[in-house]
């Protein structure tokens, strides 16, 4: 650790980490956090042991800038690992527009705020310099339609198969993660078309990605 970087620890200023499963992103969102002075840039993430070394390996408070998939795992998994080892590290969900199920996801699971990435330019600053001041911030946009939203129908479980299915396990893949049979996994994935209206797995994920559930 450098001598700067262990003042700013001393004096309290919240190192941020930028991790998701393209280093390239990773990159571009910590080319804006360095121009804030409020934060000092950590280190970049790909996937969750790097994740929870560069936290072990922190000085003081930290943010941590959150792609909605690591290289091997999706954002549930990363968001409850992160409320259960590292409790008071605050969390910004950085996701596209289209998206939204995993921007609900964030939300439920007590992401600090979430970033549009079509706005990232103006908004993660901003939502970086609320976080220091102790203010959570979600966009009105965001807030408006989960307001608007009925309430959901999957479960915890029909959820955690969805986001597998996105990442493109095969039904065994999903069994061996998750310790389950592939006959309770088909009979979920049937529950799941059901309550989606779909009867593919395409449409599943569509439906999921989008948000339109």
């Amino acid at each position: 650790m450098t001598e700067a970087t262990a003042q700013d620890a001393e004096q309290g200023v919240p190192e941020v980490i930028v991790a998701d499963r393209q280093l390239i992103v990773c990159q571009g969102l910590g080319s804006l956090v360095a121009q804030m002075a409020q934060v000092r840039l950590g280190s970049f993430a790909t996937d969750l042991a790097s994740l929870r070394k560069a936290l072990g390996a922190r000085h003081g408070p930290a943010i941590v800038v959150l792609g909605v998939r690591l290289a091997d795992a999706d954002l549930g998994r990363v968001l409850e690992t992160l409320r259960r080892d590292h409790p008071r590290v605050m969390v910004v969900v950085v996701a596209e527009e289209s998206e939204f199920a995993f921007i609900r996801t964030a939300v439920k699971a007590g992401a600090h705020s979430v970033c549009m990435m079509g706005q990232v330019l103006t908004s993660l600053p901003r939502i970086l310099g609320n976080l220091v001041e102790g203010h959570s911030l979600l966009p009105v946009e965001i807030l408006k339609r989960l307001m608007g939203e009925q309430g959901d129908s999957l479960t915890r479980r029909e959820h955690e198969i969805l986001g597998l299915l996105v990442d493109g396990l095969t039904n065994f893949q999903i069994s061996a993660r998750l310790g389950l049979s592939e006959n309770t996994v088909k009979y979920y994935l049937k529950a799941i078309y059901q309550k989606l209206d779909v009867n593919s797995r395409g449409g599943a994920i569509a439906k999921y990605v989008a948000g339109t559930y």
